[in-house]
């Protein structure tokens, strides 16, 4: 209904400013009306989610009271109006973005505003603009730093899901161990790819338990693990993008075949990788294994607590 809104406004505008008049507008009301036109284009951006110029969101905020009386004063009041709602929808894809971070485990502070510089919009201008200013900023800066999270899958072939986070029985000495990420189950040279833009921390060789290993630093305190590759494809400080292919899986290190060991981590903190997987494959993975026989010796491994 929003959308609808706003793309009726949008062609009254236009057709308002382009009606034909038997004498040519006055300077200030072309200007207005430009005016009126970058506005609502920051409107459209802002409910669209497209990048917009802060410039034209600044200079928008800034534009002053409206109009008392003219042929635009009407066309600015029903902008106002959809300026109001969409900085409320905004606002509410703001709630639910942080609402999934925070599922994850990761505060909307962590992902926004790196420097931690900014705060509300307060020059003088138009309220209802510095309001749709203030909520479009806040969500930008969280939505750039969603960037970040490695949301994708590590493997997008066919594999098996041989064991997951947390303590588990060892599969090379007796007794329980802490497995600090998940186990990914291939043919030997299947694709590995990073899960988030980043940049790599470490490709080599790891004595720690991961053979060949690739750790990549997404920012934020965010780090991604790829264990047991049968080749690295990438080298320390080069910048990977999502879905970027780093290496081919394998079975070096303290691993029993082939796969890849794959790892979350918070401020060096291992987390569990799953809920921050966009599909649910490896959920299904998960509830398919419990009902299975054991796969404790087949394709699995990983280092001797993980934080080496």
């Amino acid at each position: 209904m929003l959308m609808i809104l706003v793309a009726w406004s949008a062609f009254a505008t236009a057709r308002l400013i382009t009606r034909p008049h038997n004498v040519s507008l006055a300077a200030a009301t072309e200007a207005r009306a430009r005016m009126i036109e970058q506005r609502q284009a920051v409107i459209e951006a802002a409910l669209s989610g497209s990048k917009i110029d802060p410039k034209l969101v600044a200079a928008a905020a800034l534009s002053g009271r409206l109009a008392k009386d003219g042929p635009l004063a009407r066309v600015e009041r029903q902008q106002l109006q959809q300026a109001a709602l969409v900085a409320r929808a905004l606002d509410v894809r703001y709630q639910v973005t942080a609402a999934e971070l925070k599922r994850l485990g990761i505060t909307p502070a962590r992902v926004g505003s790196p420097d931690g510089v900014g705060g509300p919009f307060e020059s003088a201008g138009n309220p209802t603009f510095k309001a749709l200013f203030n909520s479009w900023k806040k969500l930008d800066q969280l939505q750039d730093g969603v960037i970040a999270i490695p949301s994708d899958k590590p493997v997008q072939a066919s594999v098996t899901f041989t064991s997951g986070f947390g303590v588990r029985s060892d599969p090379f000495h007796a007794g329980a161990a802490m497995h600090p990420g998940i186990d990914l189950a291939g043919a030997v040279g299947t694709p590995i790819y990073a899960t988030a833009e980043g940049t790599v921390l470490r490709a080599g060789w790891n004595s720690g338990g991961y053979g060949n290993l690739v750790e990549i630093d997404h920012g934020r305190g965010i780090t991604t693990r790829y264990g047991h590759m049968s080749a690295i494809l990438v080298s320390e400080g080069q910048h990977v993008t999502r879905g970027e292919q780093i290496g081919r899986m394998g079975s070096t290190g303290r691993s029993t075949g082939t796969h890849l060991h794959y790892e979350v981590r918070i401020d060096g903190r291992a987390v569990n990788p799953i809920p921050f997987m966009k599909s649910t494959d490896y959920v299904l993975a998960m509830q398919r294994r419990a009902g299975a026989a054991s796969m404790d010796a087949v394709a699995i491994g990983g280092p001797v607590g993980g934080d080496r």
